[in-house]
Parts: structure tokens; sequence; C-alpha cells
């Protein structure tokens, strides 16, 4: 017991000259803070054409509905409905016989017209070498030549009929007066036709038409804007019109403007204007709502930043700024349109303000951060480089 409470004071002992020594000692120095770091971007001035979107509906450049120009029961009809037709191609049969036998008879009363013609002529000429001789009066010449030139016009009215004759017998055959796309049958064979009668709908879809209205306020400030950047007036043909199909893939080309309306629509306030875009592969179809960008002309200088950066609250759309101490500041911005992976910025930044567009979570207003500079690619450039 003796020995074990002496070995028990000699640790004791031991103990606490460590700690004395240690307390004699000089203390450890803290570690310094470890500065968040974060990953921003210069914001500046770049160029830019700005573009709107705006809500187009299509239309055939070419819609006509068929319709008989004569009466008569349907024999035939040579097309496929819902089919693409050529121009020329034979769409329907008309029965032809009541048009054949009236073509037969005004032939034949041409016939007799030029048999009394060339008798009133001969009679005539007889006439005329008879009468210096006193063989006939003048009376007796007058009639002939009066016969004469009354045959004469029968013939042409005869001539007329027949004209008249062969166009209706030709109406039994309709044939397509465009290319395009067409509809369904509206009658079938075996109905009786009446003039007028509508029978089908063809619509040409290539190109394409897209009818869309701008708004007058919209419409002048444009010119007005183009016209001092550029300094002449602008035209239409300066303007470039892309086009997204429903399905929100883009069409393949450009499209241009070829009609403007001479006037504002009063109801709306609008002027309704027209662009032609090629339809090769016929994806669009009359009554389609597509959405039209249209790219300005004119390029113009903007303050961009990452839409990576841009945060919103109860305030609005805000950036995370770093000052000259890279201590963290909140900037309230107005934003414009998008332009790839950047926004316009209307008001609430300078360029060359430093915005942080990586690590946004680790950070608020007042803290100091350490700052990575970095430039944002376009995702489309980035592939590109790969």
């Amino acid at each position: 017991m003796a020995c074990s409470t002496v070995s028990r004071l000699k640790l004791l002992a031991i103990v606490c000259i460590s700690i004395m020594a240690t307390g004699c000692g000089e203390a450890p120095a803290p570690q310094a803070a470890v500065l968040p770091s974060v990953i921003v971007s210069t914001a500046k001035m770049e160029d830019i054409q700005s573009k709107t979107e705006i809500v187009g509906r299509t239309r055939g450049s070419e819609d006509v509905t068929i319709k008989s120009q004569i009466q008569g029961q349907l024999l035939k009809r040579s097309f496929i409905e819902g089919d693409d037709v050529t121009q020329g191609d034979l769409l329907f049969e008309i029965d032809p016989a009541t048009y054949v036998a009236e073509l037969a008879q005004q032939k034949a009363v041409l016939k007799q017209a030029i048999a009394s013609r060339d008798v009133a002529v001969m009679n005539w000429e007889r006439g005329r070498r008879l009468l210096p001789d006193g063989m006939i009066s003048a009376q007796d010449m007058d009639e002939l030549t009066s016969r004469k030139l009354t045959t004469a016009a029968g013939v042409v009215q005869a001539e007329a009929a027949v004209s008249a004759a062969e166009l209706q017998l030709s109406y039994t055959k309709i044939y397509a007066p465009i290319s395009g796309r067409i509809s369904n049958a509206k009658v079938s064979t075996g109905d009786i036709i009446s003039p007028q009668s509508d029978m089908a709908n063809l619509v040409q879809l290539q190109p394409m038409w897209v009818n869309f209205q701008v708004a007058e306020r919209a419409l002048i400030t444009a010119q007005q804007s183009f016209s001092k950047a550029l300094s002449r007036d602008i035209k239409i043909q300066d303007i470039v019109i892309n086009l997204r199909l429903p399905n929100a893939t883009m069409h393949k080309e450009s499209g241009y403007i070829d009609f403007v309306s001479n006037k504002v629509d009063p109801a709306t306030g609008t002027l309704p204007i027209r662009a032609t875009f090629k339809n090769a592969d016929n994806f669009m179809l009359p009554g389609m709502f597509v959405t039209l960008i249209i790219e300005s002309p004119v390029k113009e200088q903007a303050l961009l930043i990452p839409q990576a950066s841009v945060q919103e609250d109860q305030q609005g759309r805000f950036v995370m700024v770093l000052n000259e101490q890279n201590k963290v500041e909140k900037r309230i911005v107005v934003l414009g349109e998008r332009f790839g992976v950047k926004w316009r910025v209307l008001s609430g930044l300078d360029g060359g303000d430093r915005i942080v567009v990586d690590g946004l979570q680790k950070i608020r207003p007042g803290i100091e951060v350490n700052a990575i500079e970095q430039e944002i690619v376009p995702f489309q450039d980035a592939n590109e480089t790969k």
C-alpha cells in the first residue's frame, strides 16, 4: 500500500510540472479565417442585335375552292383525299353526254351558216358583174349585199356558239389549278352536281405565308430607331425573320416580309403584316400558330451579365457585386431581353462591375470573399471547342 501511494504521488507531481511548464510558455496563435471562394464575371458592354418574338398564324400562299361550273352527274373522282396533287392533274369528271350532243348541234348550225354565207357571196359576185350592164337593178344589188353581210354575221355567231359548247364540254373534266394538298371530296360519285357546287379545297403549301400584327407604337419606334442608327430609311428587306414551330424547334430557313398593310386596324391599333417562308418539308400547314423571331438589322451596345448571376426575391431581381475590398453588395437590377446565356441590363449596374456567378449559396451582403475571375462562354461556343 505504501509503494502504491508513493507511485501515485510521483505521477501527480509529473502532471503538475507539465501543466506549469505549459502555462509558462507562449499560447498558440489563432488560425486566420478562410474566405469563401466565388467565381465572378465582369459586366461589360457588347454588340447586340435585338430580337422580338411575335405569334403569327400560317396560311397557304394559295387557297382554292374547287367548284363545278356546269350541271351533271359526277362520274369519277381521280385523286386520293389529303394527297398532294400537281397543277393540271385530273380531279373530277362529270357526265359529258349532254354537252357532247350540244356541241354536235352547234357544229351543224355552223355548217348551215357557212353554206348560207357561201351562197350569199356567190350571188353577190354574180350581181356585181351584172350591175354595170343593167341586168339587175341597184335595189337588187343592195339586197344581195345585205344578204352577204347577214350570212357572214351568222357564221360568226355560229362559231361563237360552237366555242361556248366546247367550253361547256371542257368543264366536264375538272383539273387542279395549282399544285398543293387537296382536302376530302365534298361530293360523291353519282351525285348530281349543280353549278357553283363546292367539290373540294386545294391549298398551296410552298411557300407558306404567316400573318401577324405589330402594334402601331412599336412599329413607329422601331422605324425611327433604325433610321437614326443607319442614317437612312429602313427597308423591309433588311429585316431577318426566323420561325419557331409549335413543337419549339426552329424552322430551317429564314423568311422575309412580302406584304405590309396600307392602314392600321382601328379596332386593334395594329398593322397587319405577312411573311413568306419556304416549306420544302411541308411541316407547316395552314392554321398553325407559330412564333416569329424578328432580328433587328441594327447593332447596338448593351450591358450584358450572365443569367446564372441573377436571383430574385420580393424586391425583384438582383445580383451580388464585389466592391474594391472584395466585399459583397446586393444590387437590384432591371433586365431586358436575353442573348444566349446572358441578360441585358437596363439599370442597376455599370460596366466593369464584378458579378458573382458561382458560389452564391456561400455568401451574403457585407462579407469578404476570395474572387476568381472567369469568362462566361455561351453553350454553343463551349461545345464547338471540345
